[in-house]
Formats: structure tokens, C-alpha cells, sequence
């Protein structure tokens, strides 16, 4: 039987190496790290890793971890353009 959403339990669902105790993505660790202080973690945790696995679908590539930082620099390398527009 699956814990509650938000129980102690709720963050073995992101993979924590039971040895060492880090996440093995620690990006989506610290993105659900951050959803925990807005108290609106389930949704959002399980919407970026679909959308993450879509891309993945879609591109036909492997998964790599990269941080939202690599993410934009990548972005911006592939559309220069849209550098400029940019927040």
C-alpha cells in the first residue's frame, strides 16, 4: 500500500541511496526540496519528470542530469536569438 502524499515516505520516490544517503538526481531532489517549502510537491515533482521523459521521447536521447543552469546555457547556445529575449 503507497504512503499518503507528504509522508516521510514520500521522498524514497526520488531515489535516495540508502548507503550514502544522496540523491541520485540531485537536481530533481532539490527541485522537490523546493516544492516541499510551497507545500505543492506531488504535481509538480511528477509533471517535470513527464515532461522530462516526453523530451526524451521526442528527441530520441539518452537521459542526462543537468542542472536548470546547463539547461538554459544549452538553450541559448542552440537559439541565439532568443538570448535577447530573455527575462
Amino acid at each position: 500500500m503507497r504512503a499518503p502524499p507528504g509522508s516521510k515516505s514520500d521522498i524514497n520516490l526520488l531515489k535516495v541511496d540508502k548507503g550514502t544517503k544522496t540523491p541520485v538526481n540531485p537536481v530533481i531532489h532539490s527541485y522537490y526540496a523546493g516544492k516541499c517549502k510551497n507545500k505543492k510537491k506531488n504535481g509538480a515533482v511528477m509533471h517535470k519528470i513527464c515532461n522530462i521523459i516526453f523530451a526524451m521521447l521526442r528527441d530520441n536521447k539518452p537521459f542526462k542530469i543537468i542542472t536548470p543552469q546547463e539547461h538554459c546555457e544549452q538553450y541559448f547556445a542552440a537559439h541565439p536569438g532568443k538570448a535577447q529575449n530573455a527575462a
